[in-house]
């Protein structure tokens, strides 16, 4: 890897190159986006039988429901939730390249995301099969990386406010 050249703090001050910490984590942050990506390409020609499971479960608790008033929630639901993963994906991708830009907050917002993403990631493991199963592993442990080298010595080091020079 080649050294970086120094770039600004959020207040103009130099700071020193980009360590291979932030980096490494900038990368896997990458990874498990792109393996996010690879999920839904995998999970999108199931989608229709997860839709008529849903719809099925919802009737077998309550079997005088409407099934056309199911159906359109049931879709609705789905379509929202590719909306907010989409969101939730443009927005991870932008804090990503902010935290690789020296930009503190970003990084203890990915931490954040992250963290909610590990917690949601082991959940999701109790019902992962298959091919999911090899896809949710290693982005839970990619997830996990990026964290951890977000926050190693060197990198705190460089995300470190710095003092003005007189």
């Amino acid at each position: 890897m080649t050294s970086n050249p120094p770039s600004p703090d959020p207040r103009g001050q130099l700071r020193g190159p980009r360590p291979k910490e932030v980096e490494i984590s900038f990368w896997l942050w990458i990874a498990t986006v792109v393996l996010g990506l690879v999920s839904v390409l995998v999970t999108y020609p199931q989608i229709d039988r997860i839709r008529a499971d849903a719809i099925n479960e919802a009737l077998a608790q309550d079997p005088t429901l409407d099934r056309s008033l199911i159906e359109s929630v049931t879709t609705g639901a789905l379509v929202a939730g590719i909306v907010i993963g989409l969101l939730i994906v443009v927005a991870e991708l932008v804090f990503v390249f902010l935290m690789r830009g020296g930009r503190n907050w970003a990084r203890i917002v990915l931490a954040v995301l992250g963290g909610l993403g590990v917690l949601f990631g082991l959940i999701g493991l109790a019902g992962a099969t298959g091919s999911m199963l090899a896809i949710a592993v290693p982005q839970l442990l990619l997830l996990i990386g990026a964290i951890v080298a977000m926050f190693l010595p060197a990198a705190n080091a460089w995300f470190r406010p710095r003092q003005p020079s007189f």
